[in-house]
């Protein structure tokens, strides 16, 4: 199976190519929206996320997003920290998601493909 990275900054259309491969019938894995769903449900990576952020990175169940985002903007070590807690666990995901899909291909759409070496799968 083939896996075709769909990539590109905010704005360029990523979501409207993604869902004509949709359409047709392509499996299509959104790594960004995966992102936001596991910093909510997946209890380790919230516990983590906590423990770099304090409590005040969960407003009860909601990643208090715009108190990290005040956070990273202002610490490049911190994003990269950040980063390194959510990517390898989205990147799992993936994996396990491609295992189930019985395609000749499948797309996976993220805004950062290169920058965490997602590319190279």
């Amino acid at each position: 199976m083939r896996i075709i990275g769909l990539t590109g900054g905010i704005g360029s259309g990523k979501s409207t190519v993604a869902g004509y491969f949709k359409q047709l019938g392509v499996p299509v894995f959104d790594a960004d929206l995966e992102a936001k769903k596991l910093m909510k449900e997946d209890k380790e990576l919230r516990n983590q996320i906590i423990g770099l952020f304090g409590e005040e990175a969960y407003n009860g169940d909601i990643l208090n997003r715009e108190y990290i985002a005040g956070r990273v903007i202002q610490d490049a070590d911190l994003l990269e920290r950040l980063n390194g807690l959510v990517h390898p666990v989205v990147r799992q995901k993936f994996k396990d998601w491609v295992s189930k899909q019985d395609a000749p291909y499948v797309i996976q759409e993220a805004a950062i493909l290169f920058e965490h070496g997602a590319y190279k799968l």
